[in-house]
């Protein structure tokens, strides 16, 4: 269970810090795909970011939150994940 969880820390922390690369260099449209801006689905909590998210007090403690959040969506995913394939290995 320890390592799903720092799995899914470890790729939400990736994904966070990707966008927010991408985002710093102003590139961030390239996560469009057929009109789905992927930055909304891979980083859904992503919405709470303000314009000052790299230059103000308030706009790095809400950019954290965010990434907190995004955290522990993908170890809750990853523990879900983890049940799962242990329930239908337990079924085989």
């Amino acid at each position: 269970m320890k390592n799903a969880l720092i799995a899914g820390a470890v790729i939400g922390l990736i994904v966070c810090g990707g966008i927010l690369s991408l985002l710093w260099f102003g590139v961030s449209g390239v996560l469009g795909v057929r009109g789905i801006d992927l930055m909304y689905v891979l980083w859904p909590s992503s919405v709470l970011l303000v314009v000052t998210w790299h230059s103000t007090i308030t706009g790095v403690t809400i950019t954290a939150l965010a990434v907190a959040m995004n955290c522990l969506m993908y170890m809750t995913l990853a523990l879900v994940v983890r049940a799962s394939v242990r329930f239908v290995v337990r079924l085989s």
